[in-house]
């Protein structure tokens, strides 16, 4: 008889191993594979919503926030359904410009639709509580005249 050493019969082992995973394809030899179950969401206070405007802002701003001024409602329920008021106080645009900027929230923020009457009120209200701000040299500084 011959003897076999142990480097034969570990070659012999792997290629063993090595054939049956190669063959077993279907997966029929490995038993079941664990499932990846994601981790429940956990639960958060249900928000009251007016159902009159529509979801609850994702903030705590009030109308209130906004400056006073015809338009300001309208204004803070199109606007703040996707952002705070503090965005729109640190923008300081033409009207053209607030009308770009509604362009683009309408395209590629995906904003709600907005009646065309509305929409002007909307600019309107902007335009005059949210001006551009002057930059640079000149504006009110009384020692630079």
């Amino acid at each position: 008889m011959t003897q076999l050493n142990i480097t034969h019969v570990v070659v012999i082992s792997l290629t063993a191993v090595f054939l049956l995973v190669a063959l077993d394809r279907a997966g029929g030899l490995r038993g079941p594979q664990p499932t990846y179950t994601p981790p429940a969401a956990p639960t958060a206070p249900v928000a009251q919503v007016d159902p009159d405007k529509g979801k609850p802002p994702p903030h705590n701003d009030t109308v209130e926030d906004m400056p006073d001024g015809k338009g300001r409602e309208v204004t803070f329920y199109a606007c703040t359904a996707c952002h705070g008021v503090a965005l729109i106080k640190a923008q300081g645009l033409t009207r053209d410009l607030w009308d770009s900027t509604f362009d683009l929230m309408l395209e590629r923020h995906k904003m709600a639709p907005v009646k065309p009457e509305e929409r002007a009120e909307i600019l309107d209200y902007l335009a005059e509580q949210f001006p551009p701000r002057r930059r640079g040299r000149g504006g009110d500084n009384p020692f630079l005249k």
